[in-house]
């Protein structure tokens, strides 16, 4: 008798190129909590200074990559893109996680294909085409669309626009409220960060909010656009300066005056910090500066009565 062989391919079924973890929403803080406090921390020293699991930390890591909130500086190690409150409120820091999500090019597409009505499903495979996601399987981007709905970030009536609008009609109530109550953005080289990490705490001790916000503009990046939330909710924009920071592309690219006229036009003050000697940008030259160079106790008791 014949005997019929079965032939078996050894190949699998190529997987989806982009692929979204299945990990609470909430996870997404503790972990930026820890990446905006930690010097270019791994998975293992986020976990652990977020008291979360490090295969969950893992995961939310690997989404918020590809979200773009945070990016791999070196292999296995991690800091923010966007700028973040550390101490800020819960709706503060979820308006972060949902405009990283809505300005997503995927996600730009999928409301465009909504907008022309076509149904969920579709409007996410069509989307996944147009940004050449290879091998589609909707299952694959279905927890970035959990994400979507909850941040309702999927909302076809709002624009870019929205989100600063947010953050100044905030900041306007927060005037009417409580007038003491200062909200800062702090904007730093990376090198700087562990002297950044002791003002923010000690600003943070005397009731201030701060934005934290490495200099991580990249050639290309708008940084109206980086910085849009936390720039439209605070009342001050302190630019730290040292050798670090005035030697890098950052501020010799973008602290121009079509920055500080953005800066200005919502009611921001520019308020530099001296952090050692160092050669101020021509733009902000003549403005008052705190100074730390001599003293750091004289330097933070000068900052915050220029704040308060």
């Amino acid at each position: 008798m014949e005997k019929k062989t079965s032939t078996k391919t050894d190949s699998k079924e190529p997987k989806c190129n982009l692929r979204f973890e299945s990990v609470k929403i909430d996870s997404v803080y503790d972990i930026l909590d820890g990446i905006s406090w930690l010097d270019e921390p791994s998975i293992k020293d986020i976990a652990q200074f977020s008291g979360i699991d490090p295969r969950t930390a893992g995961k939310a890591i690997k989404n918020c990559v590809q979200i773009g909130l945070i990016k791999e500086v070196t292999k296995d190690f991690y800091s923010l893109t966007v700028a973040y409150p550390f101490k800020g409120s819960m709706e503060q820091k979820k308006a972060v996680l949902r405009e990283s999500v809505f300005k997503m090019p995927l996600m730009v597409n999928l409301r465009q294909f909504l907008k022309l009505g076509d149904k969920l499903d579709d409007a996410i495979r069509k989307a996944a085409t147009v940004q050449k996601v290879q091998n589609y399987d909707k299952t694959s981007i279905d927890p970035l669309i959990k994400w979507a709905t909850q941040l309702k970030a999927l909302s076809l009536e709002m624009a870019y626009e929205d989100f600063v609008e947010e953050g100044i009609k905030q900041k306007e109530i927060r005037h009417k409220e409580t007038k003491s109550n200062k909200v800062v953005f702090l904007s730093h080289s990376s090198k700087d960060k562990p002297f950044i990490r002791q003002l923010a705490a000690d600003l943070t001790n005397e009731n201030v909010l701060v934005w934290l916000d490495e200099q991580q503009i990249n050639v290309g990046d708008s940084i109206n656009e980086k910085i849009s939330q936390g720039l439209a909710e605070s009342d001050y924009f302190i630019v730290a300066l040292s050798d670090n920071s005035v030697n890098s592309e950052w501020v010799k690219r973008e602290l121009n005056s079509a920055l500080i006229t953005e800066i200005e036009s919502k009611k921001v003050k520019i308020l530099p910090i001296k952090l050692s000697d160092c050669e101020f940008p021509p733009l902000i030259k003549d403005k008052k500066y705190a100074d730390f160079t001599k003293s750091y106790k004289a330097g933070l008791t000068e900052l915050i009565k220029s704040i308060k």
